[in-house]
């Protein structure tokens, strides 16, 4: 081509510069533009909110290329409503196409802007292209030389548009508009339920404007078959509708499980089947095995295995059967079904979009526009690349967790399947996005796919040289521009999750890429260091560490929860029914620290395990910090376990090599390296920036990561033996990772009876036969409180085979009393005996139908009978701390209880047939057990202490008298027993209420049945009151325990605290 005809084609590339206006004052025969797009499914039988097609709608925001004889090029920029204004190829305007000015709307210059324009005497094809973004000079050469594809574009023969425009698209004339019936903006005003993508800007009320400038248009440009409406492609709109619609689908599902009450339900649900799954497994465990132990037996002629199943079966039926007895099976049952459908139909939706999404992500088109339509080596292109990527990538995988644990390869034609692909291919969309399609970055991040070769320190400086100097010749402002780091954060987020989702099928290559993209992110666009390292650590602080971070969780949330409770409102009926005045108020116990013991057993605790951690700071920043915090602790502390130095070691996920030269093999304090791992607990989230979400997805994936090591490493030291350690290290890990709460115990009240209805009579005591009947009457009394006990709790069963007991042993004791006087006194005793043998049958019998603290969680749960007295039913998710809290109570070790009970101050009587005492004596009893307590390494510290008016109410009282405050070598850290165990009364009583002299406190230590294990120590005690009861006002009463399993690690406490209202 001559230098003429350069010059000829850049004067008409640029001879719109003379028009007035660009958007409704051009010349040439006008096309109507529009788009392949997804519309809701308006035909009759179907369901427009649920169901969606394909349709056409008129252009979104973005740009329109024409190449005119393969050699001029006009180009448009799309406003949002579908405008068109032309601009120089060349230099595109920065940010977002403006809308037009009301002006031009008022005065219909709407109609002719929605319409490109092409001199069809000068021009005999055009080729039409739309782009989200605007092609840099490179791409715009290259699609002009024909370097890149043609099929790009849509070619029109202008001849055919002018004389025949219904062969190449729809043919509009004043009569027939057919857009008014094809074309989604043209045929709605509403959108309806529809959310699309790209916004909806309808033309319903044009469609009279639009038949007046097509009889004008049709008139001046002498077109006997109706004026062009052209239909071009769009997959990239496609793709990011497609994925907008199954997000919206996602967010739609996960606002109907955060219904309080739903989300509340679900949890009871699942937790009941736990406790069935579980108790179903205790009952197997009870039936012993049916092989012969001696070779001396009599011959067996069944299979020993058959029929112990057989027995264990049937002991879990009636494991089954006795829980069911405390709850609604069936209604838990068919909510669970229920949810469960509304799961997956939920499901299906976003299936049925997720299917199409895939399909069109690995079609030609995309990969065409993907690969061509952008250049890295322009920064604006790469910018507009990332910011396009993130609407088309958001989301990442959205298919349903495969039920099966064991890993499948992904279904084909799903995003599961996508992303995989994806994350294996080094040069796909993904990693392209989140680097800008930045050349260097990306060919110095290839060799961090390797899967096989140990971590090459050079492969890290080349990615890190390359960083900074991206970073270095960047302006200020690329940082600083919100919407990229809104794209960037959505990328992120999406490899992310994909990579932890299909972690099964990738290599560790692809991990260790994802890694440092994690640092690149972070570095690029919020200017953060991250610098990995490894400390040695004692697993058992490493568990501490952990377990003191959940408890910061754990009082936070039960303190919201608690002041949700109390601004619950009572219904009428509980108003008209005085229940605020006459219920005692429920509160939970709040149980925190560690989830299990096991992990501070010291066989396991005191293993040393490389901890990683993820560190914000340069090199030197770190270095220097470091330095001087060792220098001050050694000149400060004398303590040698304080003092002991550990060495530290950066890890393969650094990129800055100074990191490496200046911090490998330094030595800091063990003080200083718990630091390190406490402020690691917390992601990135403590920076203080601005952009907290791309900080918090960063900061979460890289401490996930990083407990994945450390589990990883805590499984080669430990041994095979310690599973519930290593378990319960996984469980706090998840908890510290979601930033789980954990609530545990509950205090349940009981009402005091200050009245006595004791029955008096006479007794008759004589030596002999009448021991059996004294021994019947005393099971009696039992049988008779048990039955008491029994119908308060609701274990009907239970109260059957007391009421059994109680017939029985007064049956007995009337005969042994009948035997002192009946000559025939062998044959009474041997009644007496038989009914003694009957008694003891039942009572074992009603035993085992008492409920467990498991089951009577069950009977109180959403799903439960509540059958108790007094009535306890947490039907609300307002009660869920306490409903939860109850069930960690069940199954931890250590607990604590409190009560009031009343006795007859005096029960003997002066002589047999006299007055009894009827007076009552008050007490409040205490129990607190600590397990696995050994005297030489381990600590506790408890507290009791009573509450009166203007003391605060629980859980967070303000004041209080201590009564008791019992300790042993409890290491100098603030707990919550060491605050309670510091209050004073606010108001000091003017009399004793209770009686210092009575306070008993015994200490006993139960001894395990196994060898080698820790004993329990178990304190029992009581307080009495006075015996006027109109003298005292203790409102409440606290119980605080914390135990120290190994008192060499302060931070591995567990702590529990039993508040009851008296």
């Amino acid at each position: 081509m001559s230098i003429t005809q350069d010059i000829a084609n850049a004067v008409a590339e640029v001879d719109f510069l003379l028009t007035p206006c660009k958007a409704c004052q051009r010349q040439g025969l006008p096309i109507l533009p529009l788009r392949h797009a997804v519309v809701p499914d308006t035909r009759p039988g179907s369901d427009p909110a649920t169901q969606t097609r394909r349709g056409l709608r008129t252009l979104r925001s973005g740009y329109l290329y024409v190449l005119l004889d393969q050699r001029i090029w006009h180009a448009y920029e799309v406003t949002a409503q579908g405008h068109l204004r032309r601009f120089d190829p060349y230099e595109p305007n920065p940010g977002p196409p403006a809308s037009l000015p009301e002006r031009c709307m008022h005065e219909d210059h709407d109609i002719p802007s929605s319409f490109l324009n092409i001199d069809t005497d000068t021009y005999g094809t055009a080729w039409l292209a739309f782009s989200s973004d605007p092609w840099p000079v490179s791409v715009l050469q290259a699609y002009k030389s024909g370097q890149y594809p043609a099929h790009r574009f849509e070619g029109l023969d202008l001849i055919q548009a002018r004389n025949n425009p219904e062969l190449l698209g729809l043919a509009m004339t004043p009569d027939n508009l057919q857009v008014d019936r094809q074309v989604f903006e043209y045929a709605q005003q509403l959108n309806g339920p529809f959310d699309s993508a790209h916004g909806f800007h309808s033309r319903f009320l044009r469609r009279t404007a639009l038949r007046g400038y097509l009889t004008n248009t049709i008139a001046r440009h002498k077109l006997e078959n109706g004026v062009l409406a052209v239909v071009l492609d769009d997959t990239v709109g496609l793709i990011q509708e497609y994925n907008h619609q199954r997000l919206n689908w996602v967010a739609k599902r996960q606002a109907w499980r955060e219904d309080p009450l739903r989300a509340y339900q679900l949890q009871t649900s699942q937790i009941l089947q736990i406790i069935r799954a579980t108790q179903r497994e205790w009952a197997a465990q009870e039936v012993p095995t049916f092989e012969p132990q001696t070779g001396d037996g009599q011959p067996v002629f069944i299979d020993s295995e058959v029929e112990r199943q057989r027995v264990v079966e049937m002991a879990q039926l009636e494991s089954d059967k006795k829980l069911e007895e405390r709850y609604d099976e069936p209604r838990r049952a068919a909510f669970q079904a229920e949810y469960e459908q509304e799961e997956a139909r939920f499901q299906a939706y976003i299936d049925r979009h997720a299917g199409t999404y895939a399909k069109l992500c690995e079609s030609p088109a995309f990969a065409l526009i993907e690969r061509h339509d952008y250049d890295g080596r322009d920064r604006e292109s790469g910018i507009a690349y990332s910011k396009t990527m993130a609407a088309c990538l958001a989301g990442g995988i959205t298919e349903a967790l495969a039920a099966s644990a064991e890993p499948s390869p992904p279904a084909p034609d799903t995003s599961e399947a996508l992303w995989l692909k994806w994350l294996q291919e080094p040069n796909s969309p993904p990693y392209r996005a989140l680097l800008l399609r930045d050349g260097p970055l990306l060919t110095a991040l290839l060799p961090s796919f390797s899967p096989t070769e140990p971590t090459n320190w050079n492969d890290s400086e080349k990615l890190y040289n390359a960083l900074s100097k991206f970073i270095t010749s960047e302006d200020a402002g690329l940082k600083m521009r919100d919407s990229l780091k809104q794209a960037i954060t959505e990328l992120q987020g999406a490899v992310n999750a994909a990579s932890q989702r299909l972690q099964a099928h990738l290599d560790p290559g692809i991990q260790q890429a994802v890694r440092h993209l994690n640092s690149v992110s972070q570095r690029v666009y919020n200017g953060v260091h991250l610098i990995e390292l490894q400390v040695q650590m004692k697993l058992g602080e490493y568990y501490a560490l952990q377990s003191a971070h959940l408890r910061e969780l754990q009082n936070s949330a039960s303190q919201k929860l608690a002041k949700a409770r109390e601004g619950m409102m009572l219904s009428l009926d509980e108003l008209q029914a005085g229940v605020q005045n006459g219920a005692r108020k429920v509160k939970p116990i709040i149980q925190t620290g560690l989830l299990s013991l096991a992990v501070l057993d010291p066989k396991v605790a005191h293993q040393m395990i490389p901890v990683s951690v993820w560190v914000e700071g340069t090199a030197y920043d770190l270095h220097e910090r470091l330095a001087r915090e060792v220098k001050l602790n050694i000149n400060q502390l004398n303590d040698a376990a304080k003092r002991a130095l550990v060495e530290i070691k950066v890890a393969a996920g650094t990129l800055e090599l100074d990191a490496r030269r200046s911090l490998n093999g330094m030595k800091i304090s063990t003080g200083q390296a718990s630091q390190l791992v406490r402020d690691s607990f917390t992601g990135l989230r403590g920076t203080g920036k601005g952009w907290e979400l791309l900080l918090s997805l960063g900061g979460l994936y890289l401490m996930s990561d990083s407990f994945e090591k450390n589990l990883k490493a805590t499984k080669e030291e430990i041994s095979p033996k310690s599973r519930e350690a290593l378990m319960a290290l996984y469980g706090s890990s998840i908890g510290t990772l979601g930033g789980a709460v954990e609530l545990a115990g509950l205090s349940i009240p009981r009402r005091i009876n200050t009245s006595s209805t004791a029955a008096l009579g006479r007794t008759v005591a004589r030596t002999g036969a009448v021991i059996s009947a004294v021994a019947g009457l005393f099971e009696s009394a039992y049988s008779l409180m048990a039955i008491n006990l029994s119908y308060k709790d609701g274990d009907n069963n239970a109260k059957t085979w007391y009421i059994m007991a109680t017939a029985s042993a007064v049956t007995g004791a009337l005969t042994g009393i009948r035997a002192v006087f009946s000559p025939l006194l062998a044959g009474a005793l041997g009644a007496t005996i038989i009914f003694n043998l009957l008694t003891f049958r039942f009572t074992k019998f009603a035993e085992k139908q008492k409920s467990t603290r498991l089951e009577r969680w069950a009977r109180r749960c959403y799903f439960g009978f509540a059958n108790e007295s007094p009535r306890v039913h947490w039907d609300s998710p307002n009660h869920a701390d306490i409903a939860f809290a109850e069930l960690n109570a069940a199954t931890l070790s250590l607990t604590g209880g409190l009560t009031l009970e009343s006795t007859r101050k005096d029960p003997a009587s002066p002589k047999t047939g006299g007055r009894a005492n009827v007076e009552l004596q008050h007490s409040i009893k205490f129990l607190v057990t600590i397990p696995h307590y050994n005297e030489a390494i381990s600590s506790y510290h408890w507290a009791l202490t009573l509450h009166r008016q203007g003391d605060g109410n629980a859980p967070n009282h303000v004041g209080g008298e201590v009564v008791i405050n019992e300790q042993h070598l409890p290491p100098g850290i603030p707990t919550r027993t060491s605050l309670y165990a510091s209050m004073r009364p606010i108001k000091p009583p003017r009399a004793s209420d209770y009686i210092a002299d009575s306070i008993i406190v015994s200490p006993t230590h139960q001894h395990p049945v196994k060898s080698g294990e820790n004993p329990t120590l178990s304190f029992v005690g009581s307080i009495a009151l006075t015996p006027d009861i109109g003298r005292h006002n203790i409102m409440a009463a606290s119980l605080l325990i914390t135990y120290w399993p190994d008192r060499s690690i302060p931070e591995a406490y567990a702590e529990t605290a039993v508040q009851e209202e008296l």
